[in-house]
């Protein structure tokens, strides 16, 4: 009998306990607060007004403003929420991703927040909702819907945030003693992969974010390897 707004206010006040910190892997339990979002893009700018200062240092109007009382609460709740949302906005009345629903949403997000002084910040935020993008139908990370966006749009700092969320959404991981990089390089070549496969299609996409991510990955390797290299020469 609870209404959208009512159901995500909830979640949102226990946001610390439902949210996962650790990446898409762990999943979250606010499914009523990113539908919400997804209908009220201002809200996500919000969360992005209590966390971060404006980037001019000029004085927020007062409907955005933190409380002087419960405002650090409120800072840490908006922070968690970044952090912790993953489904991506922007479907249609049918429940699918649409490129256009994305742009719109995507659109009055910036604005808002360019209006605030906070665009640069808030297009990472957007790059990490982005990298929980699922593979596309042809086997290829991001979606075919994220891709067309990033590539329409072309902002540094989404695919910074894009960079971020796809290293974090890796997790923790393990590996036997003097294994090396060879995790780190499988994940550089499936990425390089991915950019080959887009280089024509969307060459943005291909260059800034995927091979980033690859030589990214091709240069943990070859940390790894050089850590198992000194630690065999102490033994």
């Amino acid at each position: 009998s609870l209404s959208l707004e009512q159901k995500a206010g909830i979640e949102f006040a226990y946001i610390e306990l439902l949210s996962s910190r650790w990446g898409r892997r762990g999943g979250n339990s606010i499914p009523n607060i990113e539908r919400y979002i997804e209908a009220h893009p201002e809200f996500f700018v919000q969360a992005i007004v209590w966390v971060y200062k404006r980037k001019d240092g000029a004085q927020d109007p007062a409907e955005f403003q933190r409380p002087a009382e419960g405002g650090k609460v409120l800072a840490e709740k908006g922070h968690t929420l970044l952090e912790g949302i993953d489904r991506i906005p922007g479907h249609n009345e049918l429940g699918d991703l649409d490129v256009g629903c994305l742009l719109k949403w995507i659109g009055t997000v910036r604005q808002s927040s360019r209006e605030l002084s906070r665009i640069d910040i808030t297009d990472i935020c957007i790059g990490r909702l982005l990298s929980c993008s699922p593979v596309g139908k042809d086997g290829v990370w991001p979606c075919e819907v994220v891709r067309d966006v990033m590539e329409d749009i072309q902002s540094e700092q989404i695919i910074r945030g894009a960079c971020t969320g796809a290293y974090n959404s890796r997790g923790v991981t393990s590996r036997m003693q003097g294994e090396g990089g060879g995790q780190e390089r499988d994940l550089a070549d499936k990425y390089r992969k991915w950019s080959l496969a887009l280089r024509s299609s969307h060459p943005y996409v291909a260059s800034k974010l995927l091979m980033k991510i690859s030589s990214g990955y091709e240069s943990n390797a070859e940390r790894e390897d050089l850590e198992v290299s000194i630690s065999q020469r102490l033994r």
